[in-house]
């Protein structure tokens, strides 16, 4: 029995004496280290061959000096307990690649070009230009009050052109008469007078202004009774004279310029309103 006992402990002596040999030692991570100089970068899409691995104990600089010289992220050697091998860091900063240096419009070309959509701008608020122009006329004293009573409510920026001209209104009749004489039996003999070299007269018998006159004729226009004047100046009548029955009156025509599409519009209505007899007229 003791003897079994003893061949026990010397077989567990044995035992833990070849496993302390068979041990492997500890590897010396500091005495592997690589030398960061002579590393090379990998690109940033290098992927391992597939067809063959680099044999375990391949040395480190051997695998790095095979990389392509190229920008590629940081290559960290990793020692196991068998081999030596190579892998990146799990965060790998994206490859720095240089950026292309941003094309800058010239300062002049840029001027230009916000010195047209300036232009671009201005001509869409730019409003139409004014340049119609009507005429409203001819208004005699009374209508020419009356227009120009509403013509503040334009807001014109600068007030109508007024022309005015003379224009004979009423019947237009012309009458040649002779002033009486001191007496009427005088007047009576120069009606007999009149009367034998071919001018017929009457005397006015009739209140007014005119009682007492010789009338020598009534004329629908001015021409015939300046015609009847002159030929009684010729006999010697150098007393005849004409009256006419047309009234002169002073008409106005006023001339709206440089006006746009709004204002134009208010002017007709205005025009519609006060004196819708007399129309506007586009200006010659």
């Amino acid at each position: 029995m003791k003897w079994f006992i003893g061949t026990l402990v010397v077989v567990n002596l044995l035992a833990a004496l070849y496993g302390a040999l068979k041990q492997k030692p500890e590897v010396d991570i500091h005495a592997q280290e690589v030398n960061a100089a002579q590393l090379k970068m990998l690109p940033a899409n290098w992927k391992p061959p597939v067809a063959s691995a680099p044999e375990a104990s391949a040395p480190v600089t051997d695998i790095a000096s095979s990389m392509p010289q190229a920008e590629a992220v940081t290559v960290v050697p990793t020692v196991s307990s068998a081999t030596t091998t190579v892998a990146t860091p799990k965060e790998a900063k994206p490859a720095t690649v240089a950026a292309k240096p941003e094309t800058k419009v010239p300062e002049a070309k840029a001027d230009d070009k916000a010195v047209k959509q300036a232009d671009i701008k201005v001509a869409e608020t730019k409003p139409v230009a004014a340049t119609l122009c009507y005429s409203w006329g001819g208004l005699d004293p009374q209508q020419l009050a009356r227009v120009q009573g509403g013509v503040p409510l334009l807001k014109l920026s600068s007030p109508p052109q007024a022309s005015v001209v003379d224009q004979r209104r009423g019947s237009g009749k012309a009458w040649v008469f002779y002033p009486p004489l001191a007496t009427q039996a005088e007047t009576q003999t120069l009606v007999a007078e009149l009367k034998a070299k071919g001018f017929d007269s009457y005397i006015v018998q009739t209140a007014g202004d005119f009682k007492g006159y010789l009338s020598l004729g009534l004329f629908g226009r001015e021409e015939g009774a300046q015609a009847l004047v002159k030929r009684l100046k010729a006999a010697g009548y150098d007393k005849t004279k004409v009256d006419s029955r047309a009234e002169v009156v002073k008409v106005t025509t006023l001339s709206f310029r440089q006006l746009d599409e709004a204002t134009a519009g208010k002017l007709k209505a205005l025009q519609k309103r006060l004196l819708p007899g007399i129309p506007l007229q586009a200006c010659r």
